[in-house]
């Protein structure tokens, strides 16, 4: 490693660490050293907080925003970024919270910050191409499905979809959640410019499943229907209408034909 390098690293693990070993390796100047890398780390550590509180919005109101910052903080410490690109930090947050030892009764947090999180993913996944009505041949049994970019699948036994719905704008008010017994299946993907999300029934989750693991339409749809109650062609109609799916790239001409 170049000398350069090294001092790079030794930099960054001092923005979320102790300052103590990088101070005498900067210059002062009207500001002694030790203050010039507290302003920087300060401002390092500030920008970061309020990425994970813009990302985390429903945690941090349901904690309240002192344990929120506390939590915050602590995880800064314990997994830095990786990345110059803000909005990719906070992917370990919903874990770290949940080996928390302690998270007042909120036996859903780490769900709701995986909620959260995949919203977040959604938003910012590539664009591609939507699979259309059009675009499918007349015979799709053997056809292999790609989901689109966005789109992630959560399973939590509460019902995070609700506890996150009531802490929205203009959200009507609920005078008790029922968490006993409320588990949930989730899809989160982008269409457009819209992040969506919609509860699965658990043969929606399996075919969702099975066609993320390139088995293809008619194999897939016969493990859903193992599960109770599943209507493929509803389902099926939901997920392409809503952009569920990625449109396959175009079949290429024959070019040795054209030789």
């Amino acid at each position: 490693m170049s000398a350069l390098l090294e001092r790079q690293h030794e930099f960054a693990d001092a923005l979320t660490g102790s300052l103590y070993g990088i101070a005498e390796k900067v210059i002062g100047d009207a500001i002694p050293a030790e203050g010039r890398l507290q302003i920087y780390a300060d401002r390092f550590r500030a920008s970061l907080l309020e990425v994970l509180a813009n990302t985390f919005p429903v945690t941090r109101a349901l904690v309240g925003e002192a344990f929120f910052a506390q939590t915050a903080r602590a995880f800064l410490i314990f997994d830095p970024p990786r990345s110059p690109i803000l909005y990719q930090y906070g992917g370990g947050f919903p874990t770290f919270l949940a080996a928390l030892p302690d998270l007042g009764g909120h036996h859903y947090l780490p769900d709701i910050a995986a909620f959260e999180w995949a919203l977040n993913v959604a938003e910012h996944a590539e664009d591609v191409d939507l699979l259309r009505p059009e675009d499918l041949p007349d015979a799709i049994e053997e056809m292999t499905f790609t989901l689109h970019p966005s789109a992630q699948r959560l399973s939590t036994p509460f019902p995070v979809s609700e506890i996150w719905q009531v802490h929205q704008p203009e959200s009507p008010a609920v005078e008790r959640i029922q968490l006993a017994g409320s588990s949930e299946r989730l899809l989160v993907w982008r269409r457009g410019i819209t992040v969506c999300w919609h509860k699965l029934n658990h043969g929606e989750d399996r075919l969702l499943a099975e066609l993320a693991n390139g088995v293809p339409l008619d194999a897939a749809m016969q493990a859903a229907t193992s599960h109770e109650a599943f209507d493929f062609p509803a389902s099926f109609s939901w997920m392409l209408d809503g952009g569920v799916f990625e449109r396959p790239p175009a079949a290429q001409p024959d070019q040795s034909s054209q030789l």
